[in-house]
């Protein structure tokens, strides 16, 4: 089938996440924190090259519910990167393992599962370096390489998350306010099931909309639809929903009802 592309990258510098100064966190050793209501508390880490990143969370009051994060230089989260998996009951026991497929500086974010007013906590962090966690770069796994999709085009795409593409990214730009609509749609009989979730230039780690709808029982299709500003670009992400096995296709368009 015929379809339209819209070659290029978006280059334009993103906002980073607005929150808390980020501080450094120190390998090898605990630090004591805290954090405020809605506000995350957020440290940065920098690693030479890969391997895998160990990070541990103890709140100080067994009454606190915290969720630990870690993300790349440009706020996405790294795949398994979250937790809130509240280790032996303990709402506030999180810890991590990530791989790091490259070195850079990552971030690491403790934020509240509900606002409770202050709250402090000891964190940690560990790194293995070992070239078993290597990994090539994906050109559009990131925000900053994402594809420019212009509103009412269609583009054709896989992902193939064994293969090293995890995930696919795209940059939207309404050229006047209104409702923005994006969705995608299976192409072949590869299908798998998706998720798209769509992010503001300001907070690339929390999703404004997102979509796991599976809608006519096809699991590659997904819809989602946000309010956006005259001139305003999205970020759009494309990810499994769950595990994919070998390569899924699909087809993703948009359309803006204007306001």
């Amino acid at each position: 089938m015929n379809a339209r592309y819209t070659l290029g990258l978006i280059t334009a510098a993103l906002v980073p996440t607005a929150a808390a100064a980020q501080e450094p966190l120190p390998l090898g050793s605990t630090t004591a924190g805290s954090l405020m209501s809605e506000t995350p508390a957020e440290y940065t880490v920098e690693l030479d090259g890969p391997g895998f990143l160990a990070v541990v969370l103890r709140a100080d009051s067994p009454d606190d519910d915290l969720v630990l994060v870690v993300t790349d230089d440009e706020g996405q989260v790294l795949p398994s990167a979250r937790s809130d998996s509240d280790l032996n009951g303990q709402t506030g026991a999180e810890q991590l393992l990530v791989q790091i497929p490259w070195g850079g500086t990552y971030g690491v974010v403790v934020e509240q599962f509900y606002s409770s007013g202050a709250v402090s906590f000891q964190v940690g962090a560990s790194f293995l370096a070992t070239p078993l966690a290597a990994a090539d770069p994906d050109p559009d796994g990131k925000p900053s390489g994402a594809v420019a999709l212009a509103v009412d085009e269609t583009h054709d795409d896989s992902i193939d998350p064994a293969g090293g593409d995890g995930w696919d990214w795209y940059a939207i730009t309404a050229e006047t306010a209104g409702v923005l609509t994006i969705l995608t749609r299976a192409v072949d009989d590869r299908q798998g099931d998706l998720r798209i979730d769509v992010f503001r230039a300001d907070d690339l780690r929390e999703a404004e909309e997102g979509s796991d709808q599976d809608q006519s029982g096809v699991m590659t299709n997904e819809s989602v639809t946000v309010d956006v500003a005259a001139g305003e670009t999205v970020y759009v992400k494309v990810a499994p929903s769950f595990m994919a096995d070998g390569t899924v296709a699909y087809r993703i368009a948009s359309g803006l009802i204007g306001g």
